[in-house]
């Protein structure tokens, strides 16, 4: 039974790496679709590279995507020590988001941001047993906030642009 439950809640890491990878392609879609001016109707297809960039970085960003839920997430999720792991680490990586702006072309703040939350929710969850709900709580707030940071500077880089 414990088992179990502990592969569910395995599942949330890998639900918020799927969300993630698709947002940090979704929004710099949208960017492209509004300068372009193209039809709305091409986000169906946002997952498809639509040019030569496209073909380079669309897998490039799922690959980052994974790789890092892959390799930090797992490794804060196993927590044998029951201190929280996520919550800490989910602070960092939210932490992290923000100087990712500086790299947003690879959607850093979205992935960052992303695994932040992810880990944020999963210490949330721990926070009775295992202590750190603050800064379960703060994981989550900076992480969303990095995500909504890079994702508007891909919805509205246009207007941004001096």
């Amino acid at each position: 039974m414990e088992a179990e439950s502990a592969r569910t809640h395995k599942t949330g890491l890998w639900v918020g790496a799927v969300v993630t990878a698709a947002a940090a392609i979704f929004f710099p879609r949208v960017q492209g679709i509004r300068e372009d001016g193209d039809s709305w109707w091409r986000l169906a297809t946002f997952l498809l590279p639509q040019d030569r960039e496209g073909l380079l970085l669309v897998p490039l960003v799922i690959l980052i995507t994974i790789a890092l839920f892959a390799l930090v997430g797992r490794l804060a999720w196993a927590d044998p020590g029951a201190r929280n792991r996520p919550a800490t680490v989910g602070f960092v990586c939210a932490l992290l988001g923000f100087v990712g702006v500086l790299a947003f072309f690879l959607s850093a703040p979205i992935i960052l941001g992303g695994l932040g939350v992810t880990l944020g929710v999963e210490g949330w969850r721990r926070r009775g047993a295992e202590g750190r709900g603050a800064l379960a709580a703060a994981a989550i707030v900076v992480g969303a906030a990095a995500f909504a940071v890079g994702a508007s500077i891909w919805v509205f880089a246009e207007e941004l642009s001096i």
